[in-house]
């Protein structure tokens, strides 16, 4: 039986329950995370209680990709792909709420990102976004509360929609006297920059290269595995700097914030394409791993430079953030910062952007607007994400 839900109560409740979920665009699973929100807005406290991955099965995962190459146009099959990615969402949703020994009427909200199958900025039509996994099915499906489509409002704003984290990165990494950079590697990579500035900070931030999705593609056709495990393939190695900076002399690299990417960008063709210049100059299967994974580290360190970000510790999160390979390089790119995994200061790197939903979907139900045009180039503020009631 679905309970009945007052808005304003919610609203109203100094301290919140909330689930935030997220599959990202590498598209292995649903990330789920139980948090603890007191308050909102820069001020607010938020406590990881605890995460939970479910993982996608090779056909799903398949049918996902599918429908996120640019040729696919087939409105019927992403139709088919939201409801079942609706359904696995509230699933997951009601697993992570009886393993943390909570019950549904302990749950204030979901905050849902889906699935993105489209994003594309800047394109001759403007820019637009796609995520799967209605929030209105998940609302209906759990009886909670949920937000999701947390990126339209944005760019009916006139920015691209994303990332949409870095407020959410200053509200739990802030610090009074340290410039801190996030630097989430998932299947894109982004970084966020937290200067403290008078009484509050100033947040940058955007998307800077291939994450895991390139080293993920190239695991799967050199390998036969789905990703390169603690980075011991790139490891064995040596990087071709040639095709690094021939990679990094593309316009998107050049530019400065905001910019955002997606599949379109940095996903098969883009892979194809690298595979195809590393062979030519008939690199070893590790070397073609081992330059994969430098050009998302170069392309970090460029971002930085065009921008000129400076932080004085730089936390790391996603996927990548337990690749040690990653981690090597990027020690070594900066040996006077500060360097930690985003689990040292309480937030698993696997659960960060599950997180960041959870406490975006508190900053919409209190009707924060907390999109940033240093990050994503909107126009004007709005408030970020649909509210759907069961």
């Amino acid at each position: 039986m679905l309970r009945k839900l007052c808005l304003k109560n919610i609203i109203d409740l100094k301290e919140k329950i909330v689930v935030g979920l997220n599959s990202g665009t590498s598209a292995d699973g649903i990330d789920a995370a139980v948090v603890k929100i007191i308050g909102n807005g820069l001020g607010s406290k938020v406590e990881f209680i605890m995460g939970k991955t479910f993982k996608f099965d090779k056909r799903l995962k398949t049918k996902i990709k599918r429908c996120a190459e640019p040729a696919c146009t087939d409105g019927e099959s992403w139709l088919k792909l939201d409801i079942i990615l609706a359904k696995l969402f509230s699933q997951a949703t009601l697993s992570i709420i009886r393993s943390a020994g909570l019950r549904v009427k302990d749950i204030a909200l979901i905050g849902s990102h889906g699935q993105t199958i489209r994003h594309k900025p800047a394109s001759r039509f403007g820019t637009f976004t796609c995520q799967l996994a209605d929030p209105a099915r998940i609302a209906v499906g759990c009886g909670i509360v949920t937000v999701g489509d947390f990126r339209v409002a944005d760019i009916a704003a006139g920015g691209q929609g994303a990332p949409l984290t870095p407020i959410v990165n200053a509200i739990v990494f802030r610090e009074k006297s340290l410039r801190v950079g996030v630097l989430n590697i998932g299947g894109i990579a982004n970084i966020t920059i937290i200067t403290p500035y008078r009484n509050g900070y100033k947040v940058f931030g955007c998307d800077t290269g291939p994450g895991n999705m390139l080293v993920d593609y190239l695991a799967e056709k050199l390998f036969r595995v789905g990703y390169d495990k603690g980075g011991r393939l790139a490891s064995c190695g040596i990087a071709d700097d040639f095709i690094i900076r021939k990679v990094l002399s593309g316009k998107f690299f050049g530019f400065k914030g905001p910019k955002s990417a997606g599949r379109e960008k940095f996903g098969r063709k883009f892979g194809e394409k690298f595979l195809a210049l590393c062979r030519k100059k008939g690199l070893s299967k590790n070397d073609i791993m081992n330059t994969a994974s430098m050009l998302t580290i170069e392309a970090f360190k460029r971002c930085c430079v065009v921008n000129k970000f400076r932080f004085d510790r730089l936390i790391l999160a996603g996927g990548g953030a337990k690749n040690l390979f990653f981690v090597k390089a990027i020690e070594d790119i900066f040996p006077n910062v500060e360097i930690l995994n985003s689990f040292d200061c309480g937030f698993p790197s696997d659960y960060l952007e599950a997180v960041s939903f959870g406490v975006l979907a508190n900053e919409a139900i209190c009707s924060n607007r907390y999109n940033l045009k240093t990050v994503t180039g909107a126009n004007k503020a709005v408030v970020l994400g649909k509210i759907c009631q069961p």
